[in-house]
């Protein structure tokens, strides 16, 4: 790459220094690459690999600019920090300065990507064709214009200049180190960051409780950006009763993310990370060695995801959130917190109550909450159907403790007051 940014022709998208863990020669001049579009895989070289010619170029009125060399800092300290972790096999050495560096390789890593530059184009489509279902043009609004190529890629540059928001969101998380089993392996993407979340009620921003980013550093180990709530969790486990072998494998958790070593995590959740990477990429995957079966059986039951072009999709219009699978069936609240959240099982609700009125068997839980339930955020599910919600609340507590009556309402009095009124009135 060429400091100034004249010379350079061939641009990554993803560091040449991060595929080369993944080589499949001792040169660490090749890595297997396979094509979703296509399911063919093939030993590519690296130079030409999670590259495009001319990908970070864009046309100005003054001539040719070419950004490639904007990353090369980044790239540098990544590279360095991604070899000292798989030398010393753990993130127990990393202090704030190392950190912050990894926090940026992160979110490096998902803005360098196509998706940066793709997904505003497809949500501007979106928009004028939700313009044009209600019967306007949107060609009478210069701003709903479909931005040109070079404003997308400049677009790219400022995400990656403005990206200390980014970083900002992921300093509460923790870095941990997880490690494939003995046959088993990471694999790489050309968007090789994932995003998961570990609740069955989670969302996918990086300040939702329960997230976990991923990033694969090389076949044998990822590291992994966890929300310290799910931690928590693990260092919780000798205060319930759980079966021998669920137990030993919380421990080997617990353990890792205590000592900030690697985690052997089971086949089924590696998987699930591989999996992701498929489903999260635009195009392609790269790994050691030429074991892309698991890809070509994912995209043979899935056609759609051989031509991933955005992350983002807007919601259609007056239609509910959708139902979220991982939710146990039943009516269940969902409470989130500044710190923390939880979820427990209503046995019923008084529909003549104020603010959601109800009942559930989780006094400890309930008790805790309502000690301290300083502007709360509340989803009540019906089958993992949210069915209502409500922001800024406070839980109180009433009638005889044993039974598990509770209300919801707003933690404003003033607005408390008027939503009392208006359910009155509503009733009457």
């Amino acid at each position: 790459m060429s400091k100034n940014g004249t010379k350079s022709k061939k641009h990554h998208y993803v560091p040449q220094a991060q595929l080369r863990h993944f080589a499949c020669d001792a040169r660490r001049k090749t890595i297997w690459v396979f094509d979703k579009s296509t399911s063919r895989s093939w030993p590519g070289a690296i130079g030409d690999t999670g590259s495009e010619n001319h990908f970070n170029t864009v046309e100005l009125n003054t001539g040719r600019w070419n950004f490639e060399y904007i990353f090369q800092d980044v790239d540098d300290r990544s590279a360095q920090l991604i070899s000292k972790i798989i030398e010393q096999k753990s993130v127990a050495w990393i202090v704030e300065n190392d950190r912050t560096a990894l926090f940026d390789l992160f979110a490096t890593q998902i803005l360098r990507t196509h998706f940066t530059r793709i997904s505003p184009l497809h949500i501007a489509k979106e928009i004028r064709g939700i313009i044009s279902s209600l019967g306007c043009n949107p060609d009478d609004d210069p701003d709903l214009a479909i931005p040109s190529d070079s404003s997308l890629r400049l677009g790219a540059v400022k995400s990656f200049l403005d990206r200390e928001e980014i970083t900002r969101s992921m300093a509460r998380l923790i870095p941990a180190l997880f490690a494939a089993g003995t046959g088993q392996q990471f694999v790489l993407s050309d968007h090789p960051v994932t995003i998961t979340n570990a609740l069955p009620y989670g969302d996918a921003g990086l300040d939702c409780h329960g997230i976990m980013v991923l990033l694969p550093i090389s076949p044998k180990f990822a590291v992994v950006l966890v929300c310290p709530t799910v931690i928590e969790r693990y260092m919780a486990i000798d205060q319930v009763g759980l079966e021998t072998e669920q137990r030993a494998r919380m421990e080997r958790y617990r353990d890792g993310f205590r000592l900030r070593t690697p985690i052997e995590i089971q086949a089924t959740e590696l998987s699930g990370w591989n999996n992701r990477q498929v489903g999260q990429s635009a195009r392609f995957l790269y790994s050691a060695t030429d074991g892309f079966k698991f890809a070509r059986d994912i995209l043979d039951g899935n056609p759609e995801l051989r031509h991933v072009k955005t992350h983002v999709h807007l919601g259609k219009m007056g239609s509910p959130p959708p139902r979220r699978n991982g939710m146990p069936e039943g009516l269940h609240l969902v409470i989130q917190g500044v710190d923390d959240h939880c979820m427990w099982q209503i046995e019923e609700i008084d529909k003549s109550g104020e603010g959601l009125t109800a009942r559930t068997k989780n006094i400890g839980l309930l008790g805790l909450v309502a000690q301290d339930a300083r502007d709360i955020r509340v989803e009540l599910y019906d089958n993992g159907l949210a069915i209502k919600s409500m922001s800024a609340a406070t839980i109180e507590r009433f009638g005889n403790p044993p039974e598990g009556w509770f209300r919801v309402v707003h933690s404003d009095s003033s607005l408390r007051a008027l939503m009392k009124k208006i359910g009155m009135k509503s009733s009457s």
